[in-house]
């Protein structure tokens, strides 16, 4: 073996040391940034080559060294795919859950500031006028407690209007975020592919797309699918978001405004669609896809979008209470005064949706609650009204049913939902809690492993400085030493 090739072979695992050591401190360097895989260098023996002399045997060679044929980013794309998946159900989930969990905290059951609570109020207020007909703070504080109920009830709609505004523009802010992602995910495949072209190592761009893509998959549960040449296509719903270097655009179409929304749902529902084909785009996960799935409109079975419901609720009982108050108020008599006989066929309320709902009267004598030929002190109307508001109907006997139960019916329905939404989200967050736990077990940096990786890297280094020195020696040795004869 020729002394110079052992030369070169020591040189070349100085090189390929020094690169594994700087490999192995940019792992540490970033071992606390977020999305970073880390990288291994990859070493390779270089094959010898024959000596270059006529007296040499054909099997002899010179000593190839060692090289760093390339820098491995230590990823796996089946857990990258799978935290991608966890994460776009999870997302989904969650937006579904903090809907209903706003939507609980609007209503404010059970509680005293809560519609069941003053309906109750309103319905006691009628008993003690059924009980003290001929006192007029009786009749007034029903005229109050009525006043406060049909405000309460707008309340509750504006407030259920409110968050789907707030919603629907939260859904077209993510419908740009996505398509900014895309465009990014399209210029990354382009500076990927060129490096991969030029030979060099993309590493660092291919974590950046990776963050994107997980992004992505929150957004609208994209797809990532790679391509030979280092680029991915990204798909929704079977059709291409991003495809190797170009993107394409999703918007968010239907009403702005929820009054214009209720005015005609078939047309005005918030739907994600492509940009440019005008259809839709067929999204099923993602955090975007949630706040569109929650924007829908109840639908014939009584079920779609939670906060359409909850508005309906609010309409339905409008009209329920107004329906069942005047049915019975319009059979009475109000109390006659001086300058007015006794009546009947008074409309209690005027109105028929949260919004438009108001108390008809505001003199407290207007109060029907006398029944036909019992004089002007009974209170029997009065209390038939009280008990077909807060009795339970029984055969049909009640004439508009029982407006307590289809509130709290309503209030059930929607704390079961968020209930069982709040615990899939749970479910799906700690599923997703999981698979990014075991990337980042695979992927992440080990500074123990990265320690034991430095040292054994330095100890080859100086094993070959040694080798260097060593040769130098016995080179200084023959050159300077051999043949000298002393005198």
């Amino acid at each position: 073996m020729s002394t110079f090739s052992t030369l070169n072979g020591a040189l070349t695992s100085l090189i390929a040391q020094r690169q594994a050591l700087e490999v192995a401190g940019q792992n540490i360097a970033n071992v606390n940034t977020p999305g970073y895989t880390r990288q291994r260098g990859n070493l390779q023996a270089i094959e010898g080559s024959a000596a270059a002399s006529m007296t040499s045997s054909s099997t002899a060679t010179l000593n190839g060294g060692v090289r760093v044929s390339s820098v491995d980013r230590l990823g796996d794309i089946f857990l990258e795919a799978r935290v991608r998946q966890e994460t776009s159900s999870s997302a989904f989930l969650d937006a579904v859950a903090e809907t209903y969990s706003l939507l609980e905290s609007t209503i404010a059951e059970p509680g005293e500031k809560g519609l069941a609570a003053q309906l109750d109020t309103f319905f006691t207020s009628w008993q003690d006028v059924a009980n003290r007909p001929d006192d007029p703070a009786a009749r007034a504080v029903l005229l109050e407690n009525a006043n406060t109920l049909v405000d309460r009830i707008a309340s509750g709609y504006r407030a259920a209007a409110s968050q789907w505004e707030s919603t629907r523009a939260q859904a077209g802010a993510l419908a740009t975020d996505v398509n900014t992602a895309a465009d990014a995910v399209a210029d990354l495949n382009a500076r990927i592919k060129m490096i991969t072209v030029s030979g060099g190592s993309p590493n660092a761009l291919i974590d950046q797309r990776n963050q994107v893509l997980t992004q992505l998959s929150g957004l609208v549960g994209a797809e990532a699918r790679p391509r030979e040449d280092g680029t991915v296509d990204v798909m929704i719903g079977g059709n291409a978001l991003v495809r190797g270097e170009n993107a394409n655009h999703v918007e968010v179409t239907g009403a702005s405004a929820f009054d214009t929304f209720m005015t005609d749902t078939a047309t005005n529902t918030p739907n994600l669609i492509w940009t440019d084909a005008k259809n839709p785009v067929g999204a099923t996960s993602g955090r975007l896809s949630g706040l569109v799935s929650v924007l829908a409109p109840e639908d014939a079975a009584g079920t779609g979008g939670p906060i359409a419901e909850l508005a309906q609720a609010y309409n339905d009982l409008a009209k329920r209470l107004g329906d069942t108050v005047n049915e019975s108020h319009r059979t009475g008599f109000t109390l006659a005064t001086t300058s007015s006989p006794a009546r009947t066929g008074v409309e209690f309320f005027t109105g028929t949706t949260a919004t438009t709902l108001k108390v008809n009267i505001s003199d407290v004598n207007d109060v029907a609650a006398a029944g036909s030929g019992l004089g002007a002190l009974d209170g029997s109307v009065a209390d038939a009204i009280s008990r077909d508001l807060s009795m339970p109907a029984i055969d049909g006997t009640r004439k508009a049913g029982d407006v307590s139960a289809l509130w709290s019916k309503r209030v059930v329905d929607l704390g079961v939902n968020s209930r069982t939404a709040t615990q899939r989200s749970t479910n799906a967050e700690a599923t997703r809690a999981v698979a990014e736990g075991l990337l980042t077990s695979q992927a992440g940096v080990n500074l123990d492993e990265e320690t034991i990786n430095l040292m054994a890297y330095q100890r080859a280094y100086e094993a070959a400085a040694r080798v260097i020195t060593s040769v130098d020696e016995i080179l200084d040795t023959l050159i300077n030493r051999t043949g000298i004869v002393g005198r």
